[in-house]
Formats: structure tokens, sequence, C-alpha cells
């Protein structure tokens, strides 16, 4: 199975999920503010901030995955999303 590419513009301002909203992706989403972890994509490479408390479980971040719906990119980003 292969995998779509994109390439969105995103601030430093929102997180990558309302990029991806806004970019006009399907990207999953549920709680909104990092604590449920059903948006979770791993890293590829890049920076990032979150906003308020990090609620990533501790596989989450073992293996390299991030909450888009809380991470703000500090840096050119490449993540793997689940589809919807």
């Amino acid at each position: 199975m292969g995998f779509e590419e994109y390439s969105i513009d995103a601030s430093s301002t929102e997180t990558l999920l309302t990029a991806m909203e806004r970019a006009g992706l399907n990207a999953p989403s549920k709680c909104r503010a990092g604590g449920c972890g059903f948006c979770h994509s791993r890293l590829v490479s890049g920076k990032y901030s979150i906003a308020g408390a990090d609620k990533r479980r501790l596989a989450d971040l073992k293996f390299g995955y991030i909450h888009p719906c809380c991470t703000y990119p500090d840096s050119d980003m490449e993540i793997v999303v689940p589809k919807a």
C-alpha cells in the first residue's frame, strides 16, 4: 500500500491539524487537545513545540509520535498521518 504525499504551508502560530484542515486534508481528530491520542502521527523529521502540557502516552514518546492537534511547527516537518 502506497502513501499519498502532500506539501502544505503551516505557520508557527497554528497547529499542524489546523494547517492540514485549512489545506483541505481530512486528518483524524477527536479531542483537539492532545489527550485522546486519536490524531497521533509519526514524526519523520523537523522541530516542533507543544501547546500546554505534553499529554502523549509513553509509547508515543518512545516511538516518535506527535499529536498534530496541539503541535506547532518550528521548522519544516515531515510526518506520517493515519487516514481519518
